[in-house]
């Protein structure tokens, strides 16, 4: 029996149709594991002249654009913005027209050429949270820069064009509309309640103690009631941090821990797949856009990030109502990720 969910943080629906999961043709077919060959890969120690030169490094030594990094970050080659445009706009029209600043970064997530994320080893999770947390803290200090996206994308599915893993950040001077409203919902509920939105939604989560894959001390690893994407899973704060930003050491070795178990439980039951990793990053300053919520963005919103595995195709219904379906419970996901923490244990 299919269900239509109603996701209380993205105030979306999602229909949960496992019947769905039977129809053919419906799973995509996995790839063939991707040659090892990277002679011509341009994030590989010894090619970086094959890139912009590095903007960040984390290395025990040596000069920059040189091998002997643990992660580092270059401007994006084909980048959608760029950090030189002037800072202003324009009326064209009834139109409105920004120049395009902003900042497109890569950020190489390890010097290993692998094609698969659960070969990561807990340093290199630390080294790539510690990176980006580098970097936001880096480009709160541009005032013209109100936005921050951090996204991966691994795989043909999920839209990456470079197999050696690497995250992007795009920064913003405008705010995309799903992130005001968001916001905005999420202070009108403390407003109302008293009580933040995304606390509320772990205590229901603990409650029902269906979802959930895993716990540390600080953060929680879960599949959210109202799944839009097969198998996705989020893992949030159960405490005040509110971005990447907020993280000390001894949090990012705990949440690369809780990352590296849920990553590899994915791993495990879904084989070699395609996905796209998102950050809830809240916006970098305080403008005309983010004014209504800004200053009440320690007590309304938690850090968290999701994990999308790009499963299914998406078809004509999903584009044109904004529902996706999903033909895997999220109850049958969470309960199928602990069986596969329990094998890998």
């Amino acid at each position: 029996m299919s269900e239509i969910r109603y996701d209380l943080l993205h105030d979306e629906y999602a229909l949960i149709a496992p019947e769905r999961l039977h129809r053919p043709d419906c799973y995509r077919t996995l790839r063939e594991e991707e040659s090892a060959d990277h002679r011509n890969c341009p994030f590989c120690p010894g090619h970086e002249a094959m890139t912009p030169p590095e903007i960040f490094s984390l290395r025990d030594g040596g000069d920059p654009n040189t091998p002997g990094w643990k992660t580092r970050v270059v401007p994006n080659l084909y980048k959608a913005v760029q950090i030189e445009a002037p800072w202003q706009s324009e009326e064209v029209g009834i139109y409105t027209l920004w120049e395009g600043l902003g900042a497109h970064e890569v950020i190489v997530d390890t010097p290993r050429h692998l094609t698969r994320m659960d070969g990561w080893s807990e340093n290199e999770y630390f080294n790539w949270l510690y990176t980006l947390r580098s970097r936001v803290n880096d480009l709160r200090n541009d005032i013209r820069l109100v936005t921050i996206s951090l996204f991966k994308n691994h795989g043909h599915y999920a839209a990456a064009t470079q197999t050696h893993p690497h995250t992007q950040l795009i920064a913003l001077p405008v705010v995309p509309k799903e992130t005001v409203v968001q916001m905005e919902r999420a202070k009108h509920y403390f407003d109302r309640r008293r009580h933040n939105i995304f606390e509320s939604v772990l205590h229901q989560e603990r409650s029902d103690a269906k979802r959930i894959v895993l716990e540390s001390d600080r953060f929680i690893a879960f599949c959210p009631y109202a799944s839009t994407f097969a198998f996705e899973t989020a893992i949030f704060s159960k405490n005040g941090i509110v971005s990447v930003s907020d993280l000390d050491e001894p949090m990012m070795r705990e949440l690369g821990g809780v990352l590296k178990q849920t990553i590899d439980a994915l791993y495990e039951e879904l084989g070699d797949f395609d996905f796209n990793i998102l950050f809830n990053t809240p916006p970098l300053q305080k403008n005309s856009e983010t004014e209504t919520f800004y200053d009440d963005i320690p007590h309304i919103w938690r850090f968290g990030i999701r994990i999308v595995p790009r499963l299914f195709r998406l078809g004509g219904f999903e584009l044109e109502s904004g529902i996706q379906i999903n033909p895997v419970l999220p109850e049958e996901a969470a309960s199928l990720l602990k069986t596969a923490l329990k094998a890998l244990s």
